[in-house]
């Protein structure tokens, strides 16, 4: 029998910090003429796991041990929330991604399956250093993993942007055109998680299916985006070009996804787009012809969370789980990440008999 993984559910922890967009200008420091970078983002709210004014002092050792403190704390409630009452020790596979931290070892895997008691033969994965789309990776492997096993996996993605903030004060560095300062107007921290299963056991019609997958790797663009090192610690590389670059990486792959499943760009009913800027989802959404209505989800993501890195496309999924959708709706989630890299997963809602 051919094993068909499911979204079984998703579930979000927000930290308990919120800032609107002039309070993060304000507690930064940066000279007033660069708010505009902050006011023209299109964010209202950030979330943050440690209180501004403790995240602008912090050295790097302890940006490192708050990082391993919170990153488990809230990625063990993140899955929690996807669990909603379920047994955690029939979960057999644990995939977890971030990139603003370091746990070399015990991972941050180990930490948070000790944490849930999970089972001793839990396997364990950290897709570490991947950047915003590090979401891709783990539901592909969760879903390689499910359809080879009849297993049950977890996916759980935490970005703690405020502890892995970069310090560039009296006024921001020049170098590609102030990337520093567009990094700290747009990012925030989160924690998700996704189960996904197969579909032997569960009838409910709203756990879409997950179809397929593609991904599309641009390397001569690695330079644009990621992390570099500066001064001893973690230093955000975000060139003024990804808005450009977006639509560049991120379009292969959606047309071959579509072209492998004899679909068209009309055929899907819902777009969850990484809410990176409102520039990047202008581009993605202008290469594929979207409608505005389109990227109503994405937008208000943005808008209510900031940019939440590997955890974004996962929140809005989950906002969009909980819309009107209907049976036999079909799904394209974008992702973009360093190396530089798009990606799409297509997903469907079930076919119910009688029901529309």
């Amino acid at each position: 029998m051919t094993i068909k993984p499911k979204l079984i559910s998703l579930g979000v922890k927000v930290p308990e910090h919120c800032y609107s967009q002039r309070e993060v200008f304000d507690a930064i420091g940066y000279p007033g003429q660069y708010w505009r970078i902050f006011g023209q983002a299109g964010i209202d709210m950030r979330y943050f796991c440690i209180p501004l004014e403790r995240a602008v002092r912090l050295s790097f050792q302890e940006q490192q041990e708050e990082y391993k403190e919170h990153a488990v704390r809230l990625s063990v409630e993140a899955i929690k929330n996807a669990l909603d009452g379920r047994d955690v020790r029939n979960v057999s596979c644990l995939i977890f991604g971030s990139c603003t931290g370091v746990l070399p070892g015990p991972t941050a895997a180990d930490y948070i399956s000790s944490e849930l008691g999970m089972a001793k033969y839990t396997e364990k994965y950290n897709n570490t250093g991947m950047g915003c789309g590090a979401a891709f990776p783990g539901l592909k492997h969760a879903f390689d993993y499910v359809r080879s096993t009849g297993g049950y996996a977890l996916v759980v993605n935490c970005e703690l942007s405020s502890i892995a903030f970069s310090p560039e004060n009296p006024k921001p560095e020049p170098e590609n055109s102030h990337e520093l300062l567009r990094a700290n107007a747009i990012f925030a921290d989160m924690a998700a998680a996704a189960l996904i299963g197969p579909d032997t056991e569960d009838d409910e019609w709203r756990h879409p299916y997950i179809l397929d997958t593609e991904v599309n790797y641009e390397h001569d663009y690695a330079g644009d985006l990621g992390f570099i090192w500066r001064n001893g610690r973690l230093r955000c590389r975000l060139s003024r070009r990804v808005p450009e670059l977006a639509p560049l990486v991120t379009k292969p792959a959606v047309d071959e996804l579509l072209q492998r499943n004899e679909l068209k760009v009309e055929d899907i009913n819902h777009w969850v787009i990484h809410a990176a800027g409102n520039s990047v989802i202008d581009n993605i959404a202008r290469s594929l012809n979207l409608p505005e209505e389109k990227l109503a989800l994405s937008r208000e993501t943005l808008k209510l969370c900031g940019n939440t890195s590997s955890t974004s496309v996962m929140v809005t999924g989950k906002r969009l789980m909980e819309q009107n959708v209907k049976p036999g709706e079909r799904v394209a989630m974008i992702a973009i990440g360093p190396g530089m890299y798009g990606s799409c997963s297509l997903f469907q809602f079930p076919f119910v008999e009688g029901k529309k």
